[in-house]
């Protein structure tokens, strides 16, 4: 039976799940999930979503994402093939680091919010990681408890279910984190529900969603995928269009290229009509930087 399309509602809460290919182990190191952390900046910068959560195990990460105007598939989809490409390079290996396909829970924010916040947090302690969720430096439940969170993170949301002061609002998260969620309720969020494992709510959220839900597009545009490398280099789109032959934005072209055939958002002859080169090298650019990130 073929999979029911992805949901795409702007301004939607997802518990989205990314896991290593066969359950590999995708970060290795502090500089991974550093790494990792940096590209959900950029990635951010460029798609407009909203990180409320995030959890980064070490073959798996959990995100609870508020949804923008573009699906989240092309966020996501940037942030895993850079990262693969960098880790795959840095491991001397080939091949898939992650699952292709992303899992996107479409949840109720009005019943969910807190206890989504919750489950992502505890993960570690439920793997058996660490005995107080304090000890675990790769989620956000410190950063809801600390002055300097990441810039990338929004905690106003969740603190604001919990508290009208900023002091009030952390000790209910904290005395609230402390006791662990039912079973029944964990698995929805791994799962969803049963009528539909795309969605957790109740019968009013599914009604609601007739009409708030958009088919998301196909997939990322060569313009999206651009930008997003041009913000992550300092450099901008029109800069790499231009005449220029300087060698630094010939490599910027080249890394948009790999990854636009690679992910099929563009043919060779696409990416030379747009940067305004010619194909043939256009092409041995690329095949170059193929065989130097092998």
């Amino acid at each position: 039976m073929p999979r029911k399309p992805r949901l795409h509602v702007p301004g939607g809460l997802y518990h989205v799940i990314l896991r290593g290919n066969n359950r590999q182990t995708i970060f290795f190191d502090g500089d991974d999930r550093h790494r990792w952390e940096s590209l959900i900046e950029v990635g951010l910068g460029v798609y407009m979503h909203r990180i409320h959560a995030y959890c980064w195990m070490t073959n798996h990460v959990h995100m609870a994402i508020q949804c923008h105007e573009q699906p989240l598939s092309g966020f996501m989809r940037f942030i895993a093939s850079q990262y693969s490409r960098a880790t795959n390079k840095k491991m001397h290996r080939t091949g898939h680091l992650f699952e292709r396909r992303h899992r996107a829970i479409l949840v109720q924010a009005d019943s969910y919010l807190k206890e989504l916040v919750r489950y992502i947090h505890l993960n570690p302690i439920r793997a058996g990681m660490v005995d107080a969720i304090e000890d675990y430096p790769w989620c956000s439940h410190q950063a809801y408890l600390s002055e300097n969170p990441p810039p990338w993170l929004t905690r106003n949301w969740v603190l604001s279910a919990f508290g009208e002061s900023l002091d009030d609002a952390r000790r209910q998260y904290a005395r609230f984190v402390q006791a662990e969620c039912p079973t029944s309720i964990r698995k929805n969020f791994s799962d969803g529900s049963d009528k539909d494992h795309r969605i957790l709510g109740d019968d009013g959220f599914f009604a609601s969603l007739e009409l708030q839900a958009i088919p998301p597009k196909a997939q990322q545009t060569l313009e999206e995928l651009t930008q997003i490398i041009c913000q992550k280099h300092d450099v901008s789109v029109a800069e790499l269009k231009s005449p220029s032959r300087e060698r630094r934005y010939a490599a910027i072209r080249a890394e948009v290229g790999l990854a636009a055939v690679e992910d099929g958002v563009a043919s060779n002859a696409e990416l030379a009509r747009y940067f305004n080169r010619n194909q043939s090298g256009m092409s041995r650019a690329i095949s170059l930087l193929r065989r130097k990130s092998k």
